[in-house]
């Protein structure tokens, strides 16, 4: 059967977007390549490393170019809506990295085109992706834990991941833009269950926040059926902590058996008197470094591996077969959006909220 190619446009070409095309560059399914990013110089430049066909300052030329029938959005995350809605318009298949967006009136925006249009959109949370979240996934859905109880979930950066972004997206948090990872997975394996209220308290000791999570935050999401589950987060982890990126741990604990989850990548320990950059802040550095802690994947041997490599790759054959693939769908996508928004919410007014919001 002969392999059915695709045009593939990637809008944002920053550091998301730079990887996405990477991966796109080297699909065997993939015929044509566009690019576009606000700075068109930065198009241009990631163009060439990765000889794309075309590339653009302006997003509506690479969306309606005539060759593009699968797009990929890499915008800053308060930047979603208005790309991945008129590329919805235009028919085409759409990735768009986590989350949604940062606002539920943005994310309503993307559902309403999704219905509108008959979209076929995916959200990017490439945790899902990984061996030991998608096998847990297998267990919990084989029964092997029983009836979900409760669980514990809990991820950890340092503060040079947080100046990265809070330098690009301000409004942005350890909420809204890294605890999202594990509540869509705790949603994901409570599947078919709605969270009704949330208590959270914050911190905003070094970063300052609005709604007083700016360094950490801690939830009790309570769903439908009275299960409950525990969330936390951190940007306060010194910058030469081993874990450049991200620790995380779970812990599922169900009526007839547990799932505990250690990924804090002790499994690889790097000890060099020369010192290891880290790949997400340039700035920072550290001679101990727990290897594979970087949660997209890694830079080996002139490559990219690990979950957004799969992701993508998974989302342009989906694109070109129609193949059926775990991502995240648009609804569990505003579903996460909401629990984040409501914990930044209780956090900041030191009271339980109930959900829906609004």
């Amino acid at each position: 059967m002969a392999l059915r190619k695709i045009g593939v446009g990637i809008i944002g070409s920053g550091r998301m977007g730079r990887l996405r095309a990477h991966l796109t560059a080297g699909d065997p399914r993939v015929s044509f390549l566009a690019l576009s990013d606000a700075d068109p110089d930065r198009a241009g430049r990631i163009a060439e490393e990765v000889n794309a066909d075309f590339h653009s300052g302006d997003n509506e030329a690479v969306l309606t170019h005539p060759d593009v029938e699968a797009v990929i959005v890499s915008t800053p995350e308060h930047a979603h809506a208005d790309p991945v809605c008129r590329a919805l318009e235009l028919g085409k298949t759409v990735l768009v990295e986590k989350p949604l967006d940062l606002s539920l009136e943005a994310a309503d925006r993307i559902l309403d085109a999704v219905r509108r249009y008959k979209g076929d959109l995916h959200v990017g949370y490439t945790q899902r992706l990984r061996r030991r979240y998608l096998n847990a996934k297998e267990q919990i859905d084989q029964g092997r834990l029983g009836k979900l109880l409760t669980a514990r979930m809990c991820l950890y950066n340092p503060q040079s991941n947080a100046r990265e972004i809070y330098a690009r997206s301000p409004h942005a948090s350890p909420v809204t833009d890294t605890l999202t990872y594990v509540v869509d997975i705790g949603l994901w394996y409570f599947e078919g269950r709605k969270a009704v209220r949330v208590y959270a308290q914050g911190g905003s000791k070094i970063f300052p926040h609005p709604n007083n999570v700016g360094d950490w935050a801690w939830a009790i999401v309570t769903l439908d059926d009275g299960s409950n589950i525990s969330f936390g987060c951190s940007w306060i982890f010194p910058d030469n902590w081993p874990a450049h990126i991200t620790t995380m741990g779970m812990d599922i604990m169900g009526s007839e058996g547990a799932i505990v989850i250690d990924d804090s990548h002790k499994g690889v320990i790097l000890a060099t008197k020369k010192g290891v950059p880290s790949p997400y802040a340039p700035d920072a550095s550290s001679n101990v470094v727990f290897l594979e802690s970087m949660m997209a994947g890694d830079w080996s041997l002139g490559e990219f591996w690990g979950p957004m490599r799969d992701e993508t790759r998974l989302f342009i054959e989906h694109a070109a077969t129609g193949r059926t693939i775990p991502n995240t769908r648009p609804e569990e996508a505003r579903a996460t959006l909401e629990v984040t928004l409501a914990i930044e919410k209780s956090a900041a007014e030191n009271r339980p909220i109930d959900l829906p919001l609004g």
